[in-house]
């Protein structure tokens, strides 16, 4: 583009998810919280902005938003779960205007830049700032080549002598998916906003790469300036997505007085680890007075040992406490678990003993993920199913260590097993027709039955072991 002093129109895209990933959507079907940020930053320096969400949408015309919008540029966010789809858009964007720039962001491209480095894609960014956003978006106009921190550039061969910075929190541009908020959903919860109130974490889960993406020490918002950000929101809704919103005292008193000052009720979904569950038993029952109604713990697994190589500070005796503290104050539990590869058959029927025995409200299973940015890659690299690169079976669905104690069929059957009961006992059931509409229920089910059917068709054609 020639320099000019009209804005730059930008079309914003959240791609679809292929197929074949093993997706939560009908479960947990979000905003898209970093394009509404990025959406912000572009608008206050005057540019035009349209996003849209082929998540959210069946038909994903891309040419009809090109060819009716006419934008400058295209800018795509990409998790690990749609790299395929991003570098597929990107060279569908050159070949109906190769005059348009391609921009890609996100989770992902956080973690592994160099998966976008594509003759289709014109510049990745892997940290936003309105700075580095105000600088892009100049050399875009200008088309010239200079450096810019947390951006690589095609024209430079995607080389970098600049160091990254960090992400920049940017009020969202919640208007500019407006036409999708209807859709936006978290298991039962629709339609529901997504906030995030600090960054970091002070926990070391050995699994666990969100430490390493925002940072070890916690840095938080005013909490002044997230209720004002709650009053604003038009969903009665709330999924609050830090890492622990219970981990600061001080800070949530000051969260409660303020909701109460002003009045805002609304429903709160959060993540909260056992340890800070333990530490303020006497706040739950404010908490859910002002709407707090399901905290996401990560109670990880049913023995103590595994909890150690997890790197968990917290055991099984304060799991226990701390799902009796939510109960007793009306609060639901929504457990995280860790599929262990060298669980034994043995182990599967404890899990489900421990299960019946511990009744969370809700159970999500994720298989063990030796992600590169963690000390569990190197410890288990020998016996990956998956190379690092295969980006979509990485999305924490799929199984990716080989079992050591059983064959993967026999492994995949066995979390079958696990499964049908703790998501379809009576403790969830109840739980789920007393908490959200029969409508929802049947999404609930069905989302749940999409997952059962990945696992059914693995069981049957698993990816062979290697000879």
């Amino acid at each position: 583009m020639e320099a000019s002093d009209e804005a730059v129109k930008v079309l914003l895209i959240r791609p679809h998810l292929n197929k074949t990933v093993t997706t939560i959507k009908k479960l947990m079907f979000g905003e898209p919280l970093g394009l509404e940020c990025v959406s912000a930053i572009l608008k206050e320096q005057g540019h035009e902005v349209l996003l849209v969400d082929f998540l959210a949408e069946s038909k994903r015309n891309l040419r009809k938003y090109i060819k009716s919008f006419k934008p400058d540029v295209v800018g795509f966010t990409s998790q690990c779960s749609d790299i395929s789809n991003v570098l597929y858009l990107a060279e569908k964007t050159k070949k109906i205007n190769h005059k348009i720039t391609v921009i890609v962001g996100g989770i992902q491209v956080t973690i592994t830049p160099e998966a976008y480095f594509s003759r289709y894609v014109d510049y990745v960014v892997k940290t936003t700032t309105r700075e580095n956003m105000k600088a892009l978006m100049e050399q875009i106009e200008k088309d010239t080549d200079e450096e810019i921190m947390g951006v690589f550039s095609k024209k430079r061969q995607f080389q970098s002598t600049i160091s990254s910075c960090e992400n920049e929190y940017v009020k969202p541009d919640r208007d500019a998916a407006k036409k999708y908020r209807h859709k936006y959903k978290y298991a039962g919860y629709q339609p529901y906003a997504t906030i995030q109130t600090s960054y970091g974490c002070r926990n070391h889960c050995s699994f666990c790469i969100r430490r390493k993406l925002e940072g070890p020490g916690l840095k938080e918002r005013p909490i002044e300036d997230v209720v004002a950000e709650i009053e604003e929101l038009k969903e009665d809704y709330v999924m609050i997505c830090d890492s622990d919103f219970l981990i600061n005292e001080k800070r949530l008193i000051r969260f409660l007085d303020l909701l109460e000052e002003r009045k805002i009720k609304k429903t709160y979904i959060c993540y909260g680890s056992v340890n800070s569950i333990l530490e303020k038993e006497y706040l739950f029952k404010r908490l859910s007075e002002n709407g707090v109604k399901a905290v996401i713990v990560g109670l990880e697994s049913f023995t103590d040992a595994f909890l150690k190589e997890y790197n968990k500070s917290a055991n099984l005796d304060d799991n226990y406490k701390a799902v009796r503290i939510l109960k007793k104050n009306g609060i639901a539990t929504w457990g995280t678990f860790i599929l262990h590869p060298d669980f034994s058959k043995e182990d599967f029927k404890t899990f489900k003993k421990y299960l019946k025995f511990l009744k969370p409200e809700l159970i999500s299973f994720t298989p063990l993920v030796p992600h590169f940015l963690t000390p569990l890659y190197k410890q288990y690299k020998d016996r990956l199913i998956y190379p690092r690169d295969d980006y979509e079976k990485w999305s924490f669905g799929d199984v990716i260590i080989y079992p050591s104690k059983m064959s993967l069929r026999r492994y995949y059957f066995e979390v079958l097993k696990l499964g049908i009961p703790a998501n379809f006992n009576w403790c969830t059931i109840k739980y789920c027709f007393t908490t959200f509409p029969v409508k929802r229920n049947i999404g609930l089910m069905f989302g749940f039955d999409q997952i059962l059917k990945v696992y059914i068709k693995n069981i049957f054609n698993p990816k062979k072991l290697p000879e």
